[in-house]
């Protein structure tokens, strides 16, 4: 989780409630948003060269973040300059991203990846034997090992970038209809866990995808205008209990708060609605 979107659960010292279960019982402690919400080397490939291992991290994750910082610092400023192509498609990116980049979901993207190329041995040395010259070595990967022996792992980074910048999924949200509520009239507070995108119904008429943005904001976007107008409709307190049952239920390791004033909250429901895993059970790239 971004040390730029934890910031906005901060409190006036710099620092959010983190919220995490141990030996079964509910640990909160106060932390700053860079000392949380990460597992070091998550995003790494050791069998690259070291100037290329964290190139996920710190060449394209450093870029997506930046620009959706930009697109979150719209969605909460008064005065939001005008939504280019660059700063929407950045923040359904995000959106995206915040989905999939958990440490229980990198070892399934990899395995996918792995999996996709392996699978594709017989239709690319079909391909290969048709081009191939006679000085050439008999198979594909005889001859990407004398080429560059990395070929399948930097494959699979690039595989799993597709993924985060899913351009079916990205469109779709570019193209849905966006709307922040704010529920500051509302006693409680929205909480933000590890599992935070909510998405519902996407492919019809009620579809929507909700994410909290601070304490007091939830993005949404949907899929018509009535369905937008629906949701703005119910209570502020109804809209943060659903959103907070819904996250913290689904919590695999954390859950962050601007406070400890919902303490109860999170230890009767943390954890108690978790997906099974695989959490993509159906994941795949094109090729």
């Amino acid at each position: 989780m971004p040390a730029f979107f934890l910031v906005q659960w901060a409190d006036s010292s710099g620092k959010l409630v983190e919220y995490t279960i141990k030996h079964g019982r509910l640990i909160a402690k106060p932390v700053g948003p860079r000392a949380t919400g990460f597992e070091p080397h998550l995003y790494s490939f050791p069998d690259l060269p070291p100037d290329a291992t964290c190139f996920l991290e710190a060449v394209f994750f450093d870029y997506a973040d930046r620009v959706a910082a930009e697109a979150l610092r719209n969605h909460l400023s008064a005065a939001p300059v005008r939504w280019t192509s660059e700063l929407t498609s950045a923040w359904s990116r995000f959106v995206i991203a915040i989905h999939l980049r958990h440490p229980d979901a990198m070892p399934e993207l990899r395995a996918a990846a792995k999996s996709v190329w392996e699978g594709s041995s017989e239709e690319y040395q079909a391909r290969y034997e048709a081009i191939k010259r006679a000085e050439d070595p008999a198979t594909l990967d005889e001859y990407l090992a004398t080429r560059d022996p990395l070929t399948a792992t930097k494959i699979g980074v690039n595989m799993i970038i597709r993924v985060f910048d899913n351009e079916i999924l990205g469109k779709h949200l570019n193209n849905m209809t966006w709307g922040v509520i704010d529920v500051g009239r509302s006693p409680y507070r929205f909480l933000l866990s590890d599992r935070a995108v909510s998405f519902a119904n996407r492919t019809n008429a009620d579809g929507s995808a909700c994410l909290p943005i601070s304490p007091t904001r939830l993005f949404v976007a949907a899929n018509t205008l009535d369905r937008l107008q629906r949701l703005r409709a119910l209570s502020p307190c109804d809209i943060v209990h659903n959103s907070n049952r819904f996250l913290v239920g689904r919590a695999r390791r954390f859950v962050w708060a601007h406070d400890r004033s919902q303490g109860d909250f999170i230890a009767k429901h943390m954890s108690q609605r978790m997906e099974k895993t695989p959490l993509f059970p159906n994941i795949g790239f094109n090729r």
